[in-house]
């Protein structure tokens, strides 16, 4: 991989797994805090290196983290703050559940972590029912426990706050995490 180093230092990283609503949620975060959304899909530009964007499976992952981050860093102004969607995890190529490599997140530099999930059965039927593709409520609990895993993982590493956001219960935790991050970059 070839990221070097951090640029960054006003990048909010949301990560989830695949339709838990990562989307809704930052957008949502961007617009309260009013701060600048970015998904991760659109930085690295999904689109352009795969033929089938609804296809969970990324070819090279290595690859897409280094699109990322020079994404990012032709798109991040330091006078600004961003609230970045993406992944802790990702299925492969063969689609097995894989961590994205910790340099990504050493070059994101995250000022906070936050770690969305939700009901897996529901987000099993969110997505066969928005991408037209089943992914058993087995895998998807299995990808989100690795999520919720690594984030710890990170945070500690990275010496960086992280929140998990249950969406289940989304009126108790947004109003809690909405004013944390408020004061965090106030």
């Amino acid at each position: 991989m070839n990221i070097q180093g951090s640029l960054f230092n006003n990048i909010i990283f949301a990560g989830g797994i695949h339709g838990v609503g990562k989307s809704t949620i930052c957008h949502k975060l961007g617009i309260d805090l009013n701060i600048n959304y970015l998904s991760a899909s659109d930085v690295l530009k999904w689109k352009e290196i795969n033929t089938d964007i609804k296809n969970k499976k990324v070819e090279d992952i290595p690859d897409t983290q280094d699109r990322l981050i020079t994404g990012l860093r032709n798109i991040v102004a330091p006078e600004n703050h961003y609230i970045l969607d993406g992944h802790f995890c990702l299925f492969n190529r063969e689609g097995v559940v894989t961590k994205i490599p910790t340099s990504t997140f050493l070059a994101i530099n995250p000022k906070y972590l936050i770690v969305i999930i939700g009901n897996v059965i529901e987000i099993s039927n969110g997505l066969k029912s928005r991408d037209q593709k089943t992914y058993s409520s087995q895998s998807l609990a299995y990808m989100q426990e690795l999520e919720v895993e690594y984030a710890n993982e990170i945070s500690k590493e990275l010496n960086v706050p992280l929140f998990t956001f249950n969406k289940n219960e989304y009126d108790l935790n947004y109003k809690t995490l909405l004013s944390r991050l408020h004061e965090g970059l106030a």
